[in-house]
C-alpha cells in the first residue's frame, strides 16, 4: 500500500511473502494469487507491495529469461501487486542466511537482485530496497576476510550506480545489524559499509530487535542522522504483544525520524510474521490470510494515524 505524508513523502507499506517461499517461479505466482491478492481484497485496496523473497535458482532464472522477468512484472501488475523491495537474505530458503559476504557467491546472488528489482519496480517508483546479511558471523570471520568483504562492497557499490546510470532507478541495499555478526549494531554498520556509499548502502532497521532492546531505538537513529546514512527499510514490524514487544513504538520514532527529514531514506515499511505465521499455516492459507490482513491492517492505521493518507 502507498501512503503520503502531507510534505509530499510517499511511504510504501508491504508484507514480506518469505513467509511462503517458493523455490520457483510458477510456486511463486501460484502463492502470490494464493495468498497476496486475498489480503490485498481483505483490504480492500486496488494496489498492495508485496517484498518478494526470490530463491537464488529464481534469480538466476529470471536475470537468464528476459521473458520471463516481463512475465513475473505482468503477473504482479495483473494482481494488483507491486514490488519495491526484496529481501536477499536468505539462501536456499528463507530461514538459512546463505554464503556471507567474503563469497562470491553472495556477491552475484546481490546483484542478480537488485537487477530484477531495477526492472520490477513501478514506473513512477525511484528507489529500491534489497536488506542483506550483517557481513557474517563474528566467530568465524578472521581479520583477513574484512578486506575481501570490503573489496565486493565496494564492488557492489560501483554495480548499483551502473544500473541507476541506466536505468535511472536508485537500488539501495541494506545491511541488518544482528547479536553475534560481524555487524551487530547501526554504529558498526555505519561505520563498516556507509562510509564505501552512503547513496546506495544503508541500513536496514529491525523493529523487533530494536524493540526488544537488542539496541536502543534512540541511539541508533541518531547514528544514522548524523551518519547522513539511509534508513534502506524498516523490517519485522508487527502488533503483537506479550513475550514479544510491540514494534509501534519503533515504528513511530523511525518514521517520525525520517517525516521530519532527520534521517534520510526511502520510507519502505515491510510487515514480517514468520514466526507468527506458523499456527496459521497449520490451519490453512485462510488463517495465514487473515494473520497477514491483520497486522497489515495494523500498520495501516499506526501509519495514518501519523498524520499519512492513503495514496492511489
Amino acid at each position: 500500500m502507498r501512503l503520503r505524508h502531507d510534505d509530499g513523502t510517499l511511504v510504501h507499506l508491504a508484507y514480506n511473502a518469505g513467509v511462503h517461499p517458493a523455490e520457483d517461479l510458477e510456486n511463486l505466482i501460484a502463492h502470490l494469487t494464493r495468498y497476496a491478492v486475498p489480503v490485498r481484497k481483505r483490504l480492500g485496496v486496488e494496489r498492495m507491495g508485496v517484498g518478494l523473497w526470490l530463491a537464488p535458482s529464481v534469480a538466476d532464472h529470471l536475470t537468464a529469461d528476459r521473458i520471463e522477468l516481463v512475465r513475473l512484472r505482468r503477473s504482479l501488475e495483473e494482481r494488483g501487486l507491486e514490488v519495491v523491495s526484496l529481501n536477499g537474505t536468505g539462501g536456499r530458503n528463507q530461514e538459512v542466511p546463505g554464503p556471507d559476504w567474503a563469497k562470491p557467491e553472495r556477491y552475484r546472488y546481490t546483484m542478480a537482485l537488485a537487477r530484477i528489482l531495477a526492472f520490477l519496480l513501478p514506473d513512477d517508483v525511484r528507489f529500491g530496497s534489497i536488506s542483506t546479511i550483517p557481513i557474517g558471523w563474528r566467530h568465524d570471520w578472521p581479520a583477513d576476510l574484512h578486506s575481501i568483504a570490503t573489496r565486493r562492497l565496494e564492488r557492489l557499490a560501483r554495480e548499483l550506480r551502473g544500473i541507476y546510470s541506466v536505468t535511472g532507478k536508485t537500488i539501495r541495499v541494506g545491511f541488518e545489524p544482528w547479536p553475534g555478526c560481524v555487524l551487530e549494531t547501526t554504529e558498526q554498520a555505519l561505520e563498516r559499509v556507509c562510509g564505501i556509499d552512503s547513496e546506495h548502502l544503508g541500513v536496514c532497521l529491525d523493529a523487533c530487535h530494536l524493540a526488544c532492546g537488542a539496541e536502543e531505538a534512540g541511539a541508533a537513529l541518531r547514528g544514522l542522522a548524523e551518519a547522513g546514512a539511509p534508513v534502506v527499510k524498516l523490517g519485522h514490524v508487527h502488533s503483537h504483544t506479550g513475550q514479544t514487544p510491540s514494534t509501534g513504538p519503533v515504528l513511530h520514532d523511525t518514521l517520525t525520524a525520517m517525516l521530519s527529514g532527520a534521517v534520510s531514506g526511502s520510507a519502505h515499511i515491510e510487515v514480517e510474521t514468520h514466526n507468527l505465521a506458523v499456527p496459521g499455516r497449520a490451519k490453512g492459507p485462510g488463517a495465514l490470510v487473515s494473520l497477514l490482513a491483520e497486522e497489515l491492517d495494523w500498520a495501516r492505521e499506526s501509519l495514518t494515524g501519523l498524520g499519512l493518507q492513503l495514496a492511489a
